[in-house]
């Protein structure tokens, strides 16, 4: 466990790294907390939530963060304990929007001030904010990613199977959505139901987080839907490009057909029509030509080739 703390004007903020039984029994002869969210601070629980007791609030939200070798995004897990003047915040270093934060708090004066003047449910607002700011860019990189794409797959000359990147943004784009959307019930619970911690001058701010959460979701339903068209115009393209090269297999099979039937009926070592006249060779090969000539005619007329 790594345990920082910062205070200011009588607010402290502590910052635990790497929750343990160490932590846990620190907490628990503190600030005697409820053994349940002691527990659900060691363990991975898969959904953001708040509990309200008499004196603290216990809040558990998810973040994205980037798997580079496997390219996904997977959750990252900020628990928080909230009381009258003090935060506590423990996660697994993971969050570098709020290592930055309070790296930033802890050296800076002028941070802490700025910061923690107003109380920490002003520090907490500030918290979520930075870390609803730091969720836009990725939104912004896969609507990037989904243009580039779109280019590949329509303007590109040379076809190009895509289906694998479209894939892995589709999963990437379903992760985001699963990870942010179950705590925007969270972000209304602190605007409106903790008067006694969270003041009503603040209501507006935690209103803003709501607003926030609403656009990220919205942005990221409009990307699923534009994956999906992708997805759905490789497919065509793809199937359409297999189709053009099956139909000119098939045309170039069939089209000697006729010639190859002349060959044969008069490769038979049986006595045929005309197979004693000195000139049936150039007939055969007069015959060939134009049953060669009139297959080509018919494809061009037909627009088989194209």
């Amino acid at each position: 466990m790594k345990l920082q703390e910062i205070s200011y004007n009588g607010y402290r903020w502590i910052n635990i790294i790497e929750p343990d039984q160490e932590m846990v029994l620190y907490l628990s002869e503190n600030f005697k907390y409820h053994p349940l969210d002691l527990e659900d601070v060691l363990s991975k629980v898969t959904y953001p939530k708040i509990d309200a007791y008499q004196n603290y609030l216990f809040i558990i939200l998810q973040f994205p963060i980037y798997e580079a070798v496997r390219r996904i995004y997977k959750r990252a897990e900020l628990s928080i304990f909230f009381g009258q003047d003090y935060l506590i915040t423990i996660n697994n270093s993971q969050l570098t929007a709020l290592q930055n934060f309070f790296e930033t708090c802890r050296i800076d004066e002028l941070a802490r001030q700025k910061f923690m003047r107003h109380g920490v449910g002003m520090l907490l607002w500030e918290i979520l904010d930075s870390h609803m700011d730091y969720v836009f860019p990725i939104i912004n990189q896969k609507n990037d990613l989904i243009f580039q794409l779109e280019e590949e797959i329509f303007e590109n000359p040379e076809l190009k199977d895509m289906i694998q990147e479209i894939m892995i943004l589709k999963r990437n784009t379903i992760n985001l959505r699963r990870i942010l959307s179950p705590q925007r019930a969270v972000f209304v619970d602190l605007g409106n139901k903790h008067p006694k911690l969270i003041s009503e001058d603040l209501r507006v701010y935690f209103d803003d987080l709501v607003d926030k959460q609403d656009k990220i979701l919205s942005q990221l339903e409009t990307a699923m839907a534009y994956v999906n068209v992708l997805e759905d115009a490789n497919e065509s393209l793809i199937t359409r490009s297999t189709n053009r090269v099956l139909k000119l297999l098939a045309i170039f099979s069939v089209a000697p057909f006729p010639l190859q039937l002349i060959l044969n009926y008069y490769g038979m070592n049986i006595a045929l029509p005309f197979q004693n006249h000195p000139h049936i060779l150039g007939y055969i090969n007069a015959a060939l030509f134009v049953m060669g000539g009139l297959m080509i005619a018919i494809i061009w007329r037909k627009r088989w080739l194209s």
